[in-house]
């Protein structure tokens, strides 16, 4: 199951032309890309536990950030293969730069694989932000007005160095 398109990634790069005699790469090698990088991606958020089926209708969001992810990787991937066929010096006619897009893709699934999606697929699921579960502020816990005996008075809460 893939995110994304083939006219999605192929729209990165404007000047490669799709559907013509001798297309390089072919569309079927494109697809190849795009099913290996839905791969890693499904492969990623069931390890974390989010529910994918029906995830298109169920939670278009979350779907959106999948679709994303999947058309960067092939994209970045196609383009590493248009790169190498124009050669070094030749200059790249407004393209997107595939490692731009890599780099984007790889933050992508290092924030995937870290949790930061999680609140998106799972509306329970724990965040970073504590503050609103406890109420409560950083700092020390005691009162500054109780008598605070054999306490490290070094740092103070509300104190300015």
């Amino acid at each position: 199951m893939s995110y994304t398109t083939l006219d999605a990634v192929a729209a990165h790069y404007p000047g490669f032309a799709r559907g013509v005699v001798n297309q390089s790469p072919p569309d079927i090698e494109i697809q190849s890309w795009i099913d290996n990088q839905a791969a890693r991606i499904t492969g990623l958020a069931t390890a974390r536990g989010y529910e994918l089926t029906n995830l298109e209708t169920a939670n278009p969001p979350a779907y959106a950030v999948l679709s994303m992810m999947n058309e960067m990787g092939a994209a970045a991937d196609l383009g590493d293969a248009l790169y190498s066929m124009l050669g070094p010096g030749s200059p790249a006619a407004g393209w997107a730069n595939p490692n731009t897009l890599r780099k984007s893709y790889e933050n992508m699934i290092a924030e995937l694989n870290l949790g930061a999606y999680d609140k998106l697929f799972v509306a329970l699921a724990r965040t970073g932000d504590v503050y609103p579960e406890f109420g409560g502020i950083a700092g020390q816990e005691t009162d500054p007005t109780d008598p605070e005996d054999n306490l490290n008075l070094a740092f103070r809460k509300n104190d300015v160095y």
